[in-house]
């Protein structure tokens, strides 16, 4: 059974306890589990510490998987805020270093949400921080909403994606930033109707980033099928 280590929401504690408990509290939602368990993978959460490389900590795992999560800083893709919720720089960094290191170490990665957003800047792109004021034409994202909005995304021919999940499908999104512009080494894959990135993958294939959570829906298995083959597990 293939090993995939899978990045962890980070959550705040409050100052009064960090002194016994620390400025952070780590969890996923068990849609991710139920998710990697109905594709025969075997899921580790990677947590955050300082003595050990991330390179170290990846070495012997299959895949990395880059989770949701809150809006990473603006500062890390050099703008200033621009209605980004509540946006910390600590999570985001720790990922984009996991990114790094499972690329040197050649191994597959997918990004989700938040995910494809790190992936975005740590090849050096930016965000649109918040679609309904930023974008005129936006359809579909409503990040403040307590339920995933379903909505569809159009796939674009001669991409993995297309291969895998057809023309046009049905996801469930909860977001309300997404990728300025396609990262360099990367195409885009998948589209929504209001024309905003809702899928790149990188030009070797072995980096796949949607902006909707597969883990909710139907593109999940789909998705990680090819995650696995790539990884050498089938």
């Amino acid at each position: 059974m293939l090993k995939i280590a899978i990045t962890q929401v980070w959550y705040d504690n409050h100052p009064d306890i960090h002194g016994s408990y620390g400025p952070f509290m780590y969890g996923l939602n068990h849609s991710y589990p139920a998710l990697f368990d109905r594709a025969g993978l075997l899921p580790y959460a990677i947590l955050p510490v300082k003595n050990t490389s991330p390179e170290d900590i990846l070495n012997g795992f299959d895949m990395l998987v880059l989770t949701g999560g809150g809006d990473p800083s603006p500062c890390l893709f050099g703008r200033e805020d621009q209605g980004s919720r509540n946006p910390r720089p600590y999570r985001s960094s720790w990922d984009i270093k996991l990114y790094h290191a499972a690329r040197e170490l050649d191994i597959p990665i997918l990004g989700i949400c938040l995910g494809i957003q790190v992936i975005g800047i740590a090849r050096g792109t930016a965000l649109i921080q918040d679609i309904e004021s930023l974008v005129e034409t936006a359809d579909f994202h409503d990040g403040s909403a307590r339920e995933p909005v379903l909505h569809p995304v159009t796939l674009f021919p001669g991409t993995r994606l297309h291969s895998l999940l057809g023309d046009e499908i049905t996801v469930s999104s909860f977001h309300h930033q997404v990728l300025e512009e396609v990262p360099p080494g990367f195409v885009i894959s998948a589209e929504s109707s209001d024309g905003l990135i809702e899928g790149i993958e990188s030009e070797d294939g072995r980096v796949i980033g949607v902006q909707w959570h597969p883990e909710r829906d139907s593109t999940g298995v789909p998705i990680l099928e090819y995650m696995i083959r790539i990884a050498g597990g089938k």
